[in-house]
């Protein structure tokens, strides 16, 4: 019996041991920055901020650096279309760690400015991942533990091509400039820019 608790009880250090963001005043942080989760998603609609025609999304919007950003950082007001996060861009940077069944992370230190043109709704099956119980500073995370989620644009593959797979990062507010960034220029072709 022992022994399976010991195995048991190892399993469960190693599957958190890659998470290299640890709990500060109840929040992630990592080299004094907040951390996030991301996990990656294909879309062929012209999302919450409404950068598309019709509904088709316009083609920087498929294979440029965009994100869909959990509900609570994506609007102040519970809104999933237009929210106050629209087309504000995030610097992701990638912290060598991972989060438990999400996948294998990326190396540490790679960063890339992502365009905020979705929303990753509080609702089923996104509740693992994009429900908050609180706005971000409030201590309240996901699942997982992180107040803030990305899921982060991969119709194009861009995602896949720089070898993220659903990697822990490091987040701050950022200009809109990175290459493969959306700029402020094709931002103001979304419904949501108006």
């Amino acid at each position: 019996m022992k022994t399976a608790v010991s195995i048991l009880l190892l399993f469960a250090a190693s599957a958190w041991a890659n998470q290299k963001c640890q709990m500060h005043n109840g929040i992630r942080m990592y080299n004094g920055k907040h951390c996030a989760s991301t996990t990656r998603y294909n879309d062929g609609h012209k999302g919450a901020c409404g950068c598309g025609q019709n509904d088709t999304p316009f083609p920087w919007n498929n294979n440029q650096y965009v994100a869909a950003a959990n509900q609570k950082l994506f609007s102040n007001s519970g809104s999933t279309w237009c929210g106050d996060s629209c087309g504000k861009c995030v610097k992701l940077t990638t912290t060598g760690g991972s989060i438990p069944g999400a996948g294998t992370g990326a190396h540490a230190g790679q960063s890339h400015v992502f365009m905020i043109t979705n929303d990753c709704p509080d609702v089923a099956p996104n509740l693992e991942w994009c429900a908050q119980k609180g706005a971000p500073g409030s201590g309240h995370g996901n699942t997982h533990g992180y107040e803030v989620h990305f899921d982060l644009e991969n119709n194009g593959n861009q995602i896949s091509k720089l070898g993220w797979d659903n990697p822990e990062v490091t987040w701050e507010w950022s200009s809109c400039h990175g290459s493969n960034t959306p700029t402020d220029q094709m931002w103001h072709t979304c419904e949501c820019s108006h």
